[in-house]
């Protein structure tokens, strides 16, 4: 969701934080201050915390080809596999690219949690591949075992070329793949200890071309195969009977960002905090947000009613502001009333689904960054966030 933006300036983030009075800042009916984090239901806030802790071990699909560094949607922590339904792809209704979606409506036996990831060597998706990556936690092996049985049985959507047909991997026999030759698709489950890893490969390029390379499509699902499974053998899943134990808020980031109002989809589909590494999954161009994260010390970014970024101090966060927040389709407009340090813009530009308004605003060592349909809610938004970091002292 991040983006770049240079050349606005930079205010103090001291003499904006004396000089602002938070009791003329229209927040709407957003929150203005911290709270703890806190469940009604212990096990499923268990379970989003070991989705997140997923997320945060998965490797990021740069780490499986440093080409595959452009956002290719649909990334989230997950604890029902109906999560991966997403109604705006392209021919379908399925995260997981272009299966069915009958495989993913029921949750499977033993299934705990989960986080998706995907990306694409190319800004324009015609070009080059994509890659998305699934790691579903289970109760026990077996468990894990039947669920790939029951996802791999999933056929591709049939658009008059074939619903696909099996092929294998010599590296992973064990893994149970399907292939749509015409669309040059490739999707397999893997089942190791207990987890299942799900990955698809699609070069719509070499399918426009009308060129069939099965080899390059097994190459590039072993290799996420390979490198997915090495990153999980340091990571411990929660045993079932501890998911209820897990903190809800290990970053301390959670209680500072803005809640999510229930039903809203303006913003992220989660609330949470993931690492620096866990986030950059999150991050348009992750090649570029790896740097400047390295480079400003960005430790944990929170999600909600929009990002919340933890820099490694005041200087590293006014350096984030400036540098990583510039669109040349973004204008600035008027700051919201009261806050002139928040900088608020309207898109003008080719992508249909952008959102026209957007604010980020630093306090301290954090960054807000808030987006909405409507101007008046994007400077709601950042102006409780704003209140919310201001008023935690």
């Amino acid at each position: 969701m991040s983006f770049t933006m240079a050349g606005c300036g930079t205010e103090s983030t001291a003499r904006e934080a004396d000089s602002v009075d938070l009791t003329s800042l229209d927040t709407g009916s957003y929150a203005t201050a911290a709270a703890q984090v806190t469940a009604s239901d212990a096990g499923a806030a268990g379970r989003a915390a070991e989705a997140l802790r997923i997320g945060d071990a998965m490797p990021l699909p740069m780490d499986i080809d440093p080409a595959l560094t452009i956002n290719a949607g649909g990334v989230r922590p997950f604890t029902s596999v109906s999560d991966l339904l997403i109604p705006e792809m392209r021919g379908g209704k399925s995260a997981f690219g272009w299966l069915e979606d009958t495989a993913f409506t029921t949750d499977p036996t033993g299934f705990t949690a989960g986080f998706a990831t995907s990306a694409q060597t190319d800004v324009d998706a015609d070009l080059g591949y994509r890659l998305t990556d699934l790691v579903l936690s289970f109760d026990n092996a077996g468990d894990a075992a039947a669920a790939a049985e029951v996802f791999a049985s999933a056929r591709f959507l049939d658009w008059g070329e074939g619903s696909g047909e099996p092929t294998r991997s010599e590296a992973h026999p064990g893994a149970l793949l399907s292939l749509q030759p015409v669309r040059q698709v490739v999707a397999g489950f893997y089942p190791v200890g207990s987890f299942v890893i799900g990955t698809l490969i699609q070069n719509q390029e070499k399918a426009s071309e009308k060129i069939s390379d099965l080899p390059d499509l097994i190459a590039k699902f072993d290799k996420a195969i390979a490198v997915t499974e090495d990153r999980l053998k340091s990571f411990r899943p929660t045993p079932p009977d501890r998911l209820t134990s897990l903190p809800l808020d290990p970053l301390g980031m959670s209680r500072l960002t803005l809640p999510r109002p229930a039903g809203d989809r303006t913003a992220h589909e989660f609330n949470g905090a993931l690492d620096a590494h866990g986030a950059l999954h999150r991050e348009y161009a992750s090649g570029a947000a790896l740097s400047l994260f390295a480079k400003d010390g960005v430790d944990a970014v929170g999600y909600g009613a929009g990002v919340l970024y933890r820099t490694r101090d005041d200087t590293a966060a006014k350096d984030l502001l400036d540098t990583y927040f510039v669109d040349k389709f973004r204008h600035r407009i008027e700051s919201p009333a009261g806050l002139p340090g928040a900088r608020c813009t309207k898109y003008h530009g080719p992508n249909r689904h952008a959102f026209p308004f957007d604010c980020t605003v630093a306090y301290g060592r954090f960054v807000a960054h808030v987006w909405s349909q409507q101007r008046q809610d994007a400077s709601q938004r950042i102006s409780a966030q704003y209140a919310i970091l201001a008023n935690d002292k």
